[in-house]
């Protein structure tokens, strides 16, 4: 009989770190208006999740089966940002092991992570103008529900928006990682699943998802739910840019960086 080899569909923790590693750089190298068009679908797909886990939600009470369904129906913003192709700043974010060994030049890396953002605020922005536009804030239940996720989100002290965005990133831009362990589609959407249920679960802070929530603060004026340009720009400097920095410093440096000591001495010399 004639050997038949089986490619291994599961990689070694340190064949994951290689995969991640080659992953980052590949990113590096994408076309601006291909990495902003990927960033302005995860922006969209993020969106969709948002109204669906909204939907989902409405009527209920604040209780934990409420945050079960929120946490489930939001799993498909990721998986369909892996599977269908988009960027994200929170994963891209991992390029920085990239510059770090100089690999990636460092004005190459904060150009891509500037595109990605846009886009990813764009996409988020759209689809918080289509929840008004598709009729959905016509749905009492579902418009409360909205609100009251704007002012938990406002109430928020900077330094907790910075902490949540670490523990957020290292969930987020995990999940991307962790998808590389396996070439099972079936494997990847279970991990993914499971890494992003706890994310949305938590309510961890995520400059992406928050864009959403973010967008649709000027629309509530028209609802009978008033708010302020001030609310607007208190979500940009309280919420985001805290959490921006806090993304970075858990899916660009401490959970990257973590596996690299991890394995630097076994590393191939061509990748890194």
């Amino acid at each position: 009989m004639n050997n038949i080899t089986i490619p291994e569909e599961t990689r070694s923790n340190k064949e994951t770190f290689v995969a991640v590693y080659q992953y980052a750089l590949k990113k590096a190298e994408s076309p601006l208006l291909k990495t902003f068009l990927m960033g302005l679908a995860s922006g969209l797909f993020i969106g969709i999740a948002y109204i669906g886990a909204l939907y989902a939600n409405r009527g209920l009470p604040d209780n934990g089966i409420k945050n079960l369904i929120f946490g489930g129906v939001f799993t498909i913003a990721i998986t369909m940002i892996v599977f269908m192709g988009g960027e994200m700043f929170t994963s891209n974010s991992l390029m920085f092991l990239g510059v770090a060994k100089k690999q990636i030049k460092v004005t190459k890396f904060l150009l891509n992570l500037l595109i990605v953002l846009l886009g990813n605020f764009l996409g988020c922005f759209i689809l918080s103008l289509f929840t008004w536009w598709a009729g959905f804030f016509n749905n009492q239940a579902f418009l409360e529900n909205a609100y009251s996720l704007v002012e938990h989100k406002l109430e928020m002290p900077w330094w907790q928006a910075f902490f949540s965005g670490i523990l957020c990133n290292f969930l987020v831009a995990g999940s991307v990682y962790i998808s590389f362990a396996t070439r099972s589609s079936t494997a990847k959407f279970l991990l993914i699943f499971l890494v992003i249920f706890v994310f949305a679960l938590s309510g961890f802070s995520h400059v992406v998802a928050n864009s959403y929530v973010w967008g649709i603060i000027p629309i509530f004026n028209l609802f009978d739910h008033p708010t302020s340009f001030g609310n607007f720009l208190k979500f940009g400097y309280q919420i985001q840019l805290p959490t921006l920095f806090g993304n970075f410093l858990g899916g660009g440096i401490l959970l990257p960086g973590m596996y690299y000591l991890m394995f630097k001495k076994e590393l191939p010399k061509t990748i890194i």
